[in-house]
């Protein structure tokens, strides 16, 4: 039987691990993921809290105007009651409009801070 020298050996198991060595490597990248520009915690954007608050304050707009119209109206509604009612009546809407319109405006405040929360707009 014909001997086999060491440095064969050697060569053989050097050469079969370089590809088992890239191949482990290989399979541990397939398990890394993709991160976002987030992972500091810092957003790269820095027109992303702007357009958060332009959001908020467009969507706050929006429900203002809406409750002022229907303040408007309810306001008018009143005004066609027979007298004995209609004070009664502009107070209740009096009071009801003025809750509505501080509601609207922790909205819009709540709304703003969470644009600074989140570091970005998001909003969802």
């Amino acid at each position: 039987m014909q001997h086999v020298p060491p440095n064969l050996v050697r060569r053989v198991l050097v050469l079969a691990g370089i590809p088992l060595l890239f191949g482990a490597f290989a399979l541990a990248l397939t398990q890394c993921q993709m991160v976002g520009d987030r992972i500091t915690g810092v957003e790269t954007s820095r027109a992303a809290p702007t357009s958060c608050v332009k959001a908020c304050n467009d969507s706050s707009k929006i429900y203002f105007d809406i409750e002022q119209k229907q303040h408007q109206e309810n306001v008018q509604n009143c005004q066609a009651l027979p007298q004995p009612q209609r004070g009664d009546c502009l107070v209740a809407e009096d009071a009801r409009h003025t809750a509505e319109m501080a509601r609207l405006s922790q909205y819009k405040i709540d709304c703003q801070n969470n644009c600074h929360d989140q570091g970005a707009g998001g909003g969802q």
